[in-house]
């Protein structure tokens, strides 16, 4: 029965729209297929995952430590606990965007 509901649902959006001409109800990915989208959550989950254990690796390169699993624990200096979080969180955004971005690009030269 699921499965069903599933294929009648795929076969719905196949026959209201194209990879191409897709619209999202709220336009915040306009023009944004399914299958490029899930290819880009795809890519920027493996980025993450990279950029993650090559931090963690630079962290103990640099600092003769591993880094600091909880960031907010009160066993981790306020110092280390900032820089953890502003060195991670910049650079995992930036290896999720570029990722999205070059699947993206990839996905739409292939399909063109």
């Amino acid at each position: 029965m699921m499965l069903e509901q599933i294929q009648e649902k795929l076969d719905e959006l196949k026959s209201n729209a194209t990879d191409r001409e897709f619209q999202p109800e709220d336009d915040a990915n306009a023009g944004i297929a399914p299958a490029e989208n899930a290819l880009a959550f795809v890519a920027a989950m493996g980025a993450t995952f990279l950029a993650r254990n090559a931090l963690q690796a630079g962290w103990k390169q640099t600092f003769d430590e591993v880094p600091p699993k909880n960031p907010a624990s009160h066993e981790v200096q306020w110092r280390e606990a900032l820089l953890w979080g502003a060195v991670s969180g910049a650079l995992i955004g930036i290896a999720r965007i570029a990722s999205r971005r070059a699947s993206s690009h990839a996905y739409r030269r292939f399909h063109s």
